[in-house]
């Protein structure tokens, strides 16, 4: 039997009151910071059901010929016709999803309504311009998905899933994170093409999709993201005028890493250094035929475009 000096006991003894001390601040820490955020952000009732992901009530499934198509590409019926793949198929409010897999299909009708919710709570009651339901084809295997691609004109091979207007075409990937980050950046997308009505400039396209793809996603698990966690110190963001002009991607996958963070970054600080309800305005505005640093400029009320250059640079540092 160990034996233990009373000195070293009332030493123990105030060294666990001081833990759950420590323990009782950080709970009461926890409960004031998430009273801060729901005032901030309240989720929309209707979407905040992350947990029960296998409620079917989100959505009906239909026979292929009961659904709606509406917004259907000539890809898209040319996929329903493929004999190789049994399609089932499941309308929600806003999407009909093409599936194989109930469950994997379920998680994303769940998250395409709560990200189309969740974002057209953002832009604040801007309309959304399509009548009917957006697509969402999910392939199972990659062996489908390659073949798929393969028809597909000016996609790489290296493609795992990608939107092309009210569609998405989406791989059922082994790896579960991956898949769930590629899924919130594209649905983000696909949401967004709701309601812009033109092209958005590439830069600031995929910029949205990956702060929606963060914040978003973070919002249908459950969980909340800090913008100075996720916007930490950018060391070589591109020149912002650059950025702003792209209209292809760059050609090698370091490039295409440093456009993408810059991309993340300039959206985060229009969104956490700006006043929000700015930004659907502007959105609407850059998305017409106006050159985008002009847009920035009156819209955000810069002296000038280097006045923009030097605030948004003091952001990244």
């Amino acid at each position: 039997m160990v034996r233990f000096h009373m000195p070293f006991v009332a030493h123990v003894k105030a060294r666990m009151e001081a833990a759950w001390r420590t323990v009782r601040r950080l709970v009461a820490l926890l409960l004031t910071l998430a009273a801060a955020g729901g005032a901030a952000r309240a989720v929309p009732a209707t979407t905040n059901q992350v947990a029960k992901i296998t409620d079917t009530n989100i959505w009906k499934v239909v026979k292929a010929d009961a659904m709606d198509t509406a917004n259907c590409l000539p890809r898209d019926r040319m996929l329903m016709e493929e004999s190789t793949i049994k399609w089932k198929h499941a309308q929600t409010e806003h999407f009909v999803i093409h599936y194989e897999m109930e469950l994997f299909a379920l998680k994303v009708a769940h998250m395409a309504e709560f990200f189309y919710s969740y974002i057209a709570q953002d832009l604040q009651g801007a309309e959304d311009h399509v009548r009917g339901r957006s697509h969402l084809f999910i392939f199972r295997t990659e062996a489908r998905w390659k073949k798929f691609l393969e028809s597909q004109p000016n996609h790489q091979a290296w493609t795992f899933s990608f939107v092309q207007g009210p569609s998405m075409y989406l791989q059922q990937a082994e790896n579960r994170t991956k898949s769930a980050d590629v899924l919130a950046h594209e649905m983000t997308h696909l949401v967004i093409n709701r309601f812009i009505r033109h092209r958005l400039p590439l830069g600031l396209n995929e910029g949205i999709a990956e702060y929606y793809g963060e914040f978003a996603f973070a919002a249908f698990r459950g969980t909340t993201r800090s913008p100075h966690a996720v916007f930490k110190a950018l060391r070589d963001p591109l020149d912002l005028r650059t950025f702003l002009a792209a209209d292809k991607y760059p050609d090698n996958e370091q490039a295409v890493h440093r456009f993408y963070q810059t991309a993340k970054y300039f959206v985060g600080f229009l969104m956490t250094k700006k006043p929000r309800e700015k930004f659907p305005a502007f959105l609407a505005a850059v998305s017409g035929e106006a050159k985008p640093e002009e847009v920035l400029v009156e819209h955000y009320g810069f002296a000038d475009f280097k006045a923009l250059e030097k605030e948004f640079g003091k952001f990244c540092r």
